[in-house]
């Protein structure tokens, strides 16, 4: 009783204290999972509600944005509220972008990836176009805001995400990674379940571009060279493009005879399982150093899949990493799988 009349407090005193709340998982009550957030909103605490809908990771970038003078945004037409592109802001770069904390004028905390104009139009375009196919909100893919442009800089705007998979598994122990892995797998899954329905794939999935939300759900971002198939289709063909040891076996032979690739819903979900190992192993490649990582996908040869003492999870694992194509699962049916009959998935809306 003490805890719930003094929660506000605790819950400040967590954030004063840099903790990150977003990666506590969920806990049992009243027999269901429940995140911190979800906790809240159960017990009606709008004011803890509202604490937690705001950034920890960020906060002070968005309280010294706050006290800035935006006085040029309100010559223009946009739905911005606050954004100054200097390096105190700034959370994230690569190649010819750079992305800021910003905020909207309806008050929510958004991530702005400022990109300089003819440096990446064609993938910025793309990645614009593939949002608005996204439409209706999947909780596990990151939601897009706001497009505009000027003569130097193309602005995309989406929600503000408290860190990448790839820090969420560098920071925690490998315990709480093998506690919490069923969910962060199936939550993996449910954001390509979402967009191979849509017929999007995704094409460029490392866990770099796996964002972490404050209530700890993953979202899948980064759609720059993502492509779609029509209904009747399955495969799309095109340039053999990705990132260097988080390819299928399909692309890098394409890259190796320098064709086409066919690109296939299932595609993604190789690259999904070795997303999936990363998380159980906190941070190993089921194919390998990075050294070796391309021709061992390449070959079939997942040197390290040992590692994974888990009898399950190693099944589950190399059931997605299988070499050939037809022999992989669709997402839906990886979520089917007994990995996940103990797991309940965090579909809370922000």
């Amino acid at each position: 009783m003490a805890v719930v009349k003094n929660s506000v407090a605790l819950v400040n005193l967590l954030l004063e204290k840099n903790i990150a709340v977003w990666r506590a998982g969920s806990f049992l009550v009243e027999g269901r999972q429940m995140s911190l957030l979800e906790w809240s909103i159960h017990l009606g605490h709008d004011e803890i509600t509202t604490i937690l809908k705001r950034s920890v990771k960020h906060r002070e970038k968005i309280q010294m944005l706050k006290t800035m003078n935006c006085k040029k945004l309100e010559e223009i037409e946009t739905p911005m509220q606050a954004f100054v592109a200097k390096i105190q802001f700034k959370i994230g770069a690569g190649g010819f972008s750079c992305v800021y904390v910003g905020l909207m004028k309806d008050g929510s905390e958004v991530a702005v990836k400022r990109i300089l104009v003819q440096s990446e139009d064609e993938t910025v375009e793309n990645e614009k176009e593939i949002m608005s196919l996204i439409g209706a909100n999947s909780p596990f893919i990151v939601k897009y805001r706001h497009f505009q442009r000027d003569d130097t800089f193309m602005y995309l705007i989406v929600d503000l995400c408290e860190e990448t998979l790839r820090e969420l598994v560098h920071a925690c122990s490998i315990e709480h990674l093998q506690q919490e892995s069923p969910r962060i797998i199936r939550e993996i899954l449910s954001g390509l379940e979402f967009l191979h329905g849509k017929g999007i794939l995704h094409r460029d999935l490392k866990p770099s571009n796996v964002l972490v939300d404050i209530e700890g759900r993953m979202k899948l971002a980064d759609f720059g060279i993502s492509r779609t198939v029509n209904h009747e289709e399955t495969t799309v063909e095109t340039d053999a493009k990705g990132t260097r040891g988080w390819m299928p076996p399909e692309v890098i032979e394409a890259i190796v005879k320098k064709e086409k690739s066919r690109f296939k819903k299932k595609s993604d979900v190789h690259v999904a399982g070795m997303i999936a190992f990363y998380v159980l192993t906190k941070g190993e490649h089921p194919f390998g150093s990075e050294l070796d990582r391309m021709k061992n996908i390449l070959e079939d040869n997942p040197v390290n899949l040992e590692k994974l003492g888990d009898h399950e999870a190693r099944r589950f694992v190399s059931w997605l990493i299988s070499r050939k194509i037809d022999d992989r699962p669709h997402a839906d049916e990886a979520l089917r799988d007994s990995l996940f009959s103990n797991t309940t998935t965090n579909t809370a809306n922000n």
